[in-house]
């Protein structure tokens, strides 16, 4: 076994950075975020003023990657918006009047362009090392994408997210392990010697799925914990045995029927 500090939450501890450089579109985010919610009458002017647009996403930040895909939609939709929270009443709510004010800051809209234009990457990358059935080959491929993209920035913030990538990549030993499997796998000519003195030649074929992501695992804990509600109580060992593993592999015999 490798020990693989899990991507999908290394490229979002890198997003985490990218909020922290964006104090503006933050506060945007988050007022506006509070303006919607549990506001019907606000939420009636917006649908009539937006019919065909979705109402401001709610990020939670402990979500990989949810933060950027809201500064994309301010980036998208940012007149409209605009528009909308100003037919709004200041006096009504302190996040109106925030929102207000952070809308007519001149440097938004300029990072609302360069987050969209330079870090969409992350959030793509994010979904797609979550699918099931990846080959190793194909996630350490989306990583070294993310990190060609991150390289490719300038300024003082593009390079201090750079660094952030660089650091998260390098603190992750099992992963650079996997890319040396990798290129084994793929036919190329690499030294042995590196690898785990455990692992013999038969062993590097297994690894040609290896999962770079706890996303699996943490799917399993989910179906898990639905077996544990207060209502269950008179379910065997034996059939919790049973109705967990069914709940595990559903989902598989799901997307077969639908091919």
């Amino acid at each position: 076994m490798i020990h693989v500090t899990c991507t999908a939450h290394g490229l979002h501890r890198v997003a985490e950075q990218v909020r922290s450089q964006y104090e503006s579109v933050d506060q945007l985010i988050s007022n506006i975020k509070k303006i919607f919610r549990k506001a019907p009458s606000r939420i009636l002017l917006f649908k009539t003023e937006a019919p065909d647009l979705p109402l401001p996403p709610e990020p939670v930040i402990t979500r990989w990657g949810t933060w950027i895909n809201a500064a994309i939609y301010y980036c998208e939709h940012f007149e409209i918006i605009f528009n909308i929270v100003n037919k709004l009443d200041s006096e009504d709510a302190l996040s109106i009047k925030n929102a207000k004010k952070y809308l007519a800051t001149p440097h938004v809209k300029n990072d609302l362009v360069y987050i969209k234009s330079n870090f969409s990457s992350l959030t793509t990358s994010i979904t797609k090392l979550q699918t099931e059935g990846v080959s190793l080959a194909d996630s350490i491929e989306i990583i070294d994408n993310v990190s060609v993209a991150m390289k490719c920035l300038t300024g003082t913030t593009g390079k201090n997210i750079c660094t952030k990538m660089e650091n998260v990549l390098k603190k992750n030993v099992g992963l650079a392990m996997l890319k040396k499997i990798k290129n084994i796998l793929n036919g190329e000519l690499i030294d042995m010697k590196d690898l785990p003195e455990d692992l013999d030649i038969n062993d590097l074929t297994y690894f040609k799925y290896a999962p770079i992501t706890s996303v699996n695992v943490e799917r399993s804990f989910s179906a898990y914990k639905t077996l544990l509600t207060n209502n269950r109580r008179s379910f065997k060992v034996e059939n919790i045995k049973k109705h967990l593993i069914i709940q595990c592999n559903a989902s598989k015999y799901i997307i077969r029927i639908i091919k």
